[in-house]
């Protein structure tokens, strides 16, 4: 394996605090620099239920996953860690890593972002957070000061680029050897797994994340994975990398309860489609025409959607729109003909809501869901 220790810097804060831009910010600077660095977004790690999956059991799941995923990382020679997110208001995370043998290998540094009170609610509410909820976020505020987790780090007045050259301390800067990776297998017996790909901005995350509620809904224990957020490593990009994390975060999320996967990928690759040799696979892809595509990302640089790191699109110029319509008219057209034998919804001239409609419609057999009552 790797280095006996791996660097881990966990930032943290209350929401609006910056806690994801500096995680990014961080990411990008090291990687810039030429350093080994992954980075990895903790409620990426938490998306099971319903319940276990949320309420109290929510940290321990996410503090879990992020062991098995580090454990992978450190396989493959990544030299530093950065993870955002919040922790436990009242334990952290030390109480989640106790008793592990993978916390052992790891050097945490976990950092609390805070501000003062105005600039919180400037931020929080620029971030088109609704002011209803500023209560809730004091009172959030309040929680994590008592407790006093981490190393504070008071980020009044400063651009993210001041937060990143404040944190920038806690990290190490160095390259490494890309190491191979020992195959995992766990013998468990074979459970359904719904793959949905698809050209950039077609809207695979936007339906399958619709499907992802209405299982949780009607209380079948489902867990999400969108592929691309566990591609955040350089160098790279490392499919082999990527391909090992979704094994270990899939083998979580079925100790967790996890009786079925939604996984969002823009097209399965060899790597993908090995990690889930032993599973009961479902692929679909959702299809649009060039038009279709160019809307939605114009739709996306304009905020309708979920941020997400790495988003190229969220306020992309009008050039930045172009280019990457051309891209993904090029991907639809690929994967078109590609020949692959899979399910194909052609969203074209669809609703986000009449598409997500048809997606669970199409799913309902493989993840065995009872067709919907005409009446």
């Amino acid at each position: 394996m790797g280095s006996s220790t791996i660097p881990v810097l966990w930032v943290t804060g209350a929401p609006g605090a910056g806690k994801s831009t500096s995680g990014w910010g961080l990411f990008t600077r090291i990687s810039g620099q030429g350093g080994s660095v992954a980075y990895v977004d903790i409620d990426q790690l938490g998306l099971i239920g319903p319940p276990p999956g949320g309420g109290a059991a929510s940290h321990e799941i996410k503090a879990a996953n992020l062991l098995r995923v580090i454990a992978v990382l450190r396989q493959r020679g990544v030299q530093q860690v950065i993870v955002s997110g919040v922790v436990d208001p009242e334990l952290g995370v030390e109480p989640f890593f106790a008793g592990s043998a993978e916390a052992a290998h790891i050097d945490l540094a976990l950092v609390r972002l805070h501000c003062d009170r105005e600039e919180l609610r400037s931020r929080f509410l620029g971030r088109g957070s609704p002011a209803g909820m500023l209560g809730e976020l004091f009172e959030v505020v309040d929680r994590i000061d008592r407790a006093a987790i981490g190393t504070p780090l008071d980020t009044t007045g400063h651009r993210p680029d001041d937060t990143v050259d404040a944190l920038m301390g806690h990290c190490v800067v160095r390259p490494g050897p890309v190491q191979p990776l020992a195959p995992a297998g766990d013998g468990l017996p074979p459970m359904p797994v719904v793959v949905v790909t698809g050209a950039t901005a077609v809207g695979k995350s936007t339906a399958a994340w619709s499907v992802l509620r209405d299982l949780w809904q009607s209380g079948a224990p489902t867990a999400y994975i969108d592929l691309d957020q566990l591609g955040f490593v350089h160098p790279g990009p490392d499919p082999v990398l990527q391909a090992a994390e979704l094994a270990a975060l899939w083998r979580g999320y079925r100790q967790a309860g996890a009786q079925s996967l939604i996984l969002v990928t823009r097209e399965p690759d060899a790597d993908l489609m090995g990690a889930l040799a032993e599973e009961l696979v479902t692929v679909v892809r959702l299809d649009a025409d060039a038009a279709a595509l160019e809307d939605r990302i114009r739709r996306r640089a304009d905020g309708e959607s979920a941020l997400l790191a790495g988003d190229e699109l969220r306020a992309a110029p009008p050039e930045v729109q172009s280019r990457v319509a051309v891209r993904a008219a090029a991907e639809a057209e690929r994967l078109r003909s590609s020949g692959e034998p899979r399910m194909v919804l052609d969203t074209t001239g669809q609703s986000p809501q009449e598409t997500s409609a048809a997606l669970l419609d199409m799913l309902r057999p493989a993840l065995g869901i009872p067709e919907r009552d005409p009446r």
